[in-house]
């Protein structure tokens, strides 16, 4: 068990430095329910043992290892829980999908280009955040209720929330503000929804 274990640990490495909730970057070895799940500000957000466990049953560590070495190379510094971009939404508990999905090659480009801003513009503003929907499959995104044209569909977008509670107004204030001044430049697509969740994609200057 123990080059198992070595492995599971190195998965997705990232800075933990920083990090505010471990167990959305460190792997427990004493599993139990509620270290698959943790809540952040409103979400249900699988752990990184969670993961762990999704990637073991389907057979996924060799893709998993493939992104992640795919994003280290390129530029991708590791300050969100990097396995988090897979994560299909938080409304899986409820409509009995995948947790998690793997994406297509050809797509990865363009969340390394989301992920790069998210990490240079977004959390120097804002804070440590944490994702809640990064790529879809057509049927989740549908029973989800997400646009027919959702750039999550093409590993672009992801929603996210802060680490931390933050007043909404403020949060807005601040995302807006970054729209402003770099969205035309980096084809940023914002989205503001209820409470604190946010999208952001690189796959068209626009907001809503």
């Amino acid at each position: 068990m123990k080059p198992l274990l070595c492995l599971l640990t190195g998965l997705l490495i990232s800075n933990l430095s920083y990090a505010k909730i471990p167990s959305l970057y460190e792997t427990q070895l004493d599993l139990s329910l509620d270290k698959l799940v943790v809540e952040v500000n409103g979400y249900k957000v699988p752990t990184r043992d969670a993961f762990h466990g999704w990637m073991l049953i389907n057979q996924a560590s060799d893709k998993v290892f493939e992104i992640r070495d795919y994003f280290k190379t390129n530029g991708v510094k590791g300050e969100l829980p990097q396995y988090l971009v897979l994560l299909q939404g938080t409304d899986w508990r409820l409509n009995q999908k995948s947790v998690f999905v793997l994406p297509n090659k050809k797509n990865w480009d363009n969340m390394i280009r989301t992920v790069k801003l998210i990490e240079q513009q977004i959390i120097p503003v804002i804070g440590d955040l944490v994702p809640v929907s990064g790529e879809r499959s057509e049927e989740y995104n549908a029973i989800s209720g997400g646009a027919k044209s959702s750039k999550h569909l093409n590993f672009c977008a992801m929603d996210l929330v802060p680490e931390k509670t933050i007043e909404r107004k403020l949060l807005h204030q601040k995302l807006l503000e970054i729209h402003r001044q770099i969205g035309p430049s980096h084809k940023m697509g914002l989205g503001l929804y209820s409470g604190l969740r946010f999208h952001i994609d690189t796959c068209g200057f626009r907001r809503w």
